[in-house]
């Protein structure tokens, strides 16, 4: 009868459906519920308020609203710092424990967060312990990063594969070794979105390579994007080698950011064109250089929200260039915030400005 008291067989039975932790555990467990503790504190009342409907103003539920999802993202991203630290420490028999104790801790969304860290050995604790948490956006989330150690893994161990966002990816941020061991090795291939991409970041050895080596080729985006960041040699390269071109928006965005250079090339070796979008961002942004070469050299047209957008952000050199030689009334007056824009508004506003000089681009 006695025997039942000793029997270690039976112990471990019982101790499978008991509740709880290991002493092991117990440390780091602290350390991790203490993050949520010390962060939550500060949002508890907040919590209060949407838990007993208390009628507050919409901006101010808002604005808590927002507090506690803060809050929680960054209680997510220390307990995962913690989490990733901890299988440094103490490696895969740490986690069998955390597993047996805690299983909800090493889910599929960490796994996720071991690869997008590039953390080989908890990639590896997953494919041997917790096979069913992979996809093939893990493969994806890798070459994002052009992590050929992790990518080659998965391709050597996983039969989950990847899509066709691993190469898209891979060429969005400059990841030219990626991409030529994904074409080399996957047959996924990739989309237009690769090239694009590419060239809107300015990567032109990418796009070249993507070029010679790849058929999906771009569309317009390509370009157009090209040029609204100031990536001439892109913009050179694809209207020299490529046969999609591009639309209006090109030089509207090129406009837009002040880019100058790319504006005066669209205008001598593109045919597109822009609206009043070109014009009437230029001046939002206060881009000077820009506007008196849209409205001196290409005569472009602009609507009236160039002049109320210049006047709102304090652009008196543009609102002295609108009004004065292009005869814009005034406009947007309440909307400034400036000193020197309203002396000038209120010394000019009753002037009898020139003729609006306007035309057809």
């Amino acid at each position: 009868m006695t025997d039942v008291l000793t029997s270690r067989e039976l112990l471990l039975t019982i101790l499978e459906f008991q509740p709880g932790v290991c002493h092991q555990l117990k440390p780091f467990l602290d350390e991790y519920n203490q993050v949520a503790i010390s962060l939550l504190s500060s949002t508890r009342h907040a919590e209060l308020l949407f838990a007993h409907n208390i009628a507050l103003p919409q901006v101010t539920m808002l604005r808590l609203h927002s507090e506690i999802r803060q809050a929680k993202a960054v209680i997510a991203l220390r307990q995962s710092r913690l989490l990733l630290q901890a299988f440094d420490l103490h490696g895969a028999t740490f986690y069998d424990r955390l597993r047996r104790c805690r299983p909800e801790m090493l889910d599929q969304s960490f796994l996720y967060i071991a690869v997008d860290t590039g953390i080989l050995g908890i990639v590896d604790y997953y494919h041997r312990r917790l096979p069913q948490c992979f996809t093939s956006s893990l493969m994806d989330i890798a070459a994002s990063h052009g992590d050929l150690r992790v990518l080659k893994y998965l391709h050597l161990h996983r039969t989950e594969g990847c899509t066709t966002k691993a190469m898209d990816y891979a060429a969005a941020h400059r990841h030219l070794y990626t991409l030529k061991w994904l074409h080399t090795n996957r047959s996924e291939g990739c989309t237009v979105d690769a090239m694009n991409h590419a060239a809107q970041h300015g990567f032109l050895p990418i796009v070249q390579w993507l070029h010679a080596n790849r058929k999906e080729g771009c569309t317009t985006f390509a370009m157009d994007e090209a040029a609204r960041a100031g990536h001439l040699q892109v913009v050179q390269w694809l209207h020299e080698n490529r046969t999609e071109g591009c639309t209006t928006a090109a030089m509207n965005g090129a406009a837009q950011s002040g880019h100058l250079h790319i504006v005066e090339w669209l205008h001598a070796n593109r045919m597109e064109g822009s609206t009043t979008d070109a014009m009437d961002r230029a001046c939002e942004a206060g881009h000077l250089a820009v506007v008196r070469f849209l409205g001196d050299v290409r005569l472009a047209e602009w609507s009236p929200y160039a002049m109320a957008a210049a006047i709102r952000n304090g652009h008196l050199a543009v609102v002295k260039y609108l009004h004065e030689v292009k005869g814009e009334p005034l406009r947007g007056q309440s909307l400034c915030n400036s000193y020197e824009m309203k002396e000038y508004i209120r010394l000019h506003a009753l002037a009898v400005p020139p003729q609006r000089s306007m035309a057809t681009a």
